[in-house]
């Protein structure tokens, strides 16, 4: 049978490996033949790892100690880890989810990849709608460097609104760099795509619940089939967006979620989604 994936040999990194759809990324990976190392704030305990390596994301030196025991060539990266902001504030929850990515992917990525080098990041459904507020997030877009990302995360002024209240921003913005990062790194034939998961069963599930209101709702909304996702759902269109059968395919923001936003596209639902930056941080992810 042919390898249409092609991730034998290939040299791949995963955040947020320690479970849930990163763990099952990783694990994917693994099973297709690529050598791949893991970056985590919990410990990763998975066979077959080239690394693992524990990392705050929202402390430079930290990042800057994980990248600086990676190799030199990187061809697949998936951003996977994420925070929902229940355990985080406002502005560490930005910096996570979106301010950390842009740092790893302009400090080393852009530097450590090449033609048919590929970038995944793990958005959510909760970031959808992001092409109407280009205007409000440029400022993030534009930061350059940690101590800008840092400021302009704060010059939000921001920082009295609970930590829930900053994924919308953070998912959406992610989207929007992503779309930026995919248009800029077009001529070295680097691609750049999101995926935007439903609601899906990992280790922040229950935290999703208590801002959606109980577990049922995450369920009534994950898709229009049954519950919630597993992470193996999320994690194999994951592995194909950065695979050689998605050679083709770049700043795309992939919806998975069975077919459920089409409730809201058809006028069937109130868009849920289409919420305020500020204020209201129910989401899906």
């Amino acid at each position: 049978m042919n390898d249409y994936l092609q991730y034998t040999g290939k040299t791949a990194v995963v955040t947020g490996a320690a479970s849930g759809i990163g763990r099952a990324t990783a694990q994917r990976l693994v099973e297709l033949g690529a050598e791949v190392h893991v970056i985590d704030y919990a410990p990763t305990e998975l066979s077959g790892l080239a690394s693992a390596i524990q990392a705050n994301l929202g402390v430079r030196e930290d990042i800057d100690r994980a990248f600086a025991s990676l190799p030199e060539h990187i061809d697949a990266f998936f951003g996977v880890a994420g925070v929902s902001g229940m355990q985080h504030d406002y502005n560490t929850t930005v910096l996570i989810n979106y301010g950390s990515y842009k740092y790893i992917s302009k400090t080393y990525l852009e530097a450590r990849m090449g033609d048919g080098g590929a970038i995944a990041y793990v958005s959510s459904l909760g970031g959808i709608n992001w092409e109407r507020y280009q205007e409000e997030l440029e400022g993030l877009i534009q930061a350059d460097g940690w101590d800008a990302i840092v400021a302009t995360i704060e010059g939000l002024g921001l920082q009295d609104q609970p930590g829930p209240a900053a994924y919308a921003l953070s998912k959406r913005v992610l989207n929007l760099f992503t779309a930026h990062s995919a248009t800029e790194l077009a001529s070295r034939g680097i691609r750049v795509n999101a995926l935007l998961p439903t609601n899906t069963e990992t280790g922040l599930t229950s935290d999703f619940a208590v801002m959606r209101g109980g577990r049922d709702q995450l369920e009534a909304n994950a898709g229009l089939h049954k519950g919630l996702a597993t992470p193996e759902e999320m994690a194999d269109p994951l592995v194909f967006l950065n695979s050689h059968a998605a050679r083709y395919i770049s700043g795309q923001p992939l919806l998975v979620d069975f077919g459920a936003r089409n409730l809201q596209l058809l006028g069937r639902k109130a868009d849920m989604l289409d919420r305020p930056l500020i204020g209201n941080a129910q989401s899906a992810r």
